[in-house]
């Protein structure tokens, strides 16, 4: 019997060509200088995002120091991508062909903007309300919908919430939802939302 039949996928048929996407040279080249425009983005806002330590530890360990070093890494590293993109982007079908740097990705735009709207939301909703929300959109979303996969979704978040509650001792402030219900609500239930 020949060997293709029998043949079965190893670790090492990872590095053959079989399991290589092609790379298209154009969606590379934008990607990386969206990746490299972020990066610079992230260094100009630095400074607002971070405050000085509480202890003089030196530079090395203020709260800046590493994003700042990595960031200026990252857009030297990415100084040469960045050249071949600005270089090539004026050739005819170039953004064509760039574009399908993006191709696909609808999902998980969706996925990321939920998160962050989740986010969002434990800060004002509550860790616990906020998670359920966002469990059970994540589900739909997926397409995973029906009575079995709402409670499989409800019994998720009661555990994540036992394990970071009793288990590891976490507790969030009070959200501010629930100033808009009696205070025995909040008192009995708060600490859990």
């Amino acid at each position: 019997m020949p060997d293709h039949v029998n043949h079965i996928a190893t670790i090492a048929d990872a590095d053959t060509d079989a399991f290589e996407d092609e790379v298209i040279p154009e969606a590379s080249h934008l990607a990386m200088a969206l990746f490299w425009a972020f990066a610079l983005l992230a260094l100009v806002v630095l400074p607002l995002a971070t405050v000085p330590g509480k202890r003089d530890l030196g530079w090395v360990q203020e709260p800046w120091s590493w994003p700042f070093i990595t960031l200026v890494v990252g857009l030297i590293g990415g100084f040469g991508p960045l050249r071949a993109y600005l270089r090539e982007r004026r050739r005819p079908g170039f953004t064509a062909k760039a574009n399908l740097a993006f191709e696909g990705m609808c999902r998980a735009l969706i996925y990321a903007v939920g998160f962050l709207i989740y986010i969002g939301g434990v800060s004002v909703l509550g860790f616990t309300i906020a998670s359920v929300i966002f469990m059970q959109a994540l589900l739909y979303v997926s397409g995973l919908r029906g009575p079995r996969w709402i409670m499989i979704g409800l019994a998720v978040v009661a555990a994540i919430v036992l394990a970071f509650r009793v288990g590891l001792g976490i507790w969030f402030p009070l959200p501010p939802v629930m100033q808009l219900f009696p205070d025995w609500v909040g008192n009995s239930l708060g600490e859990y939302l």
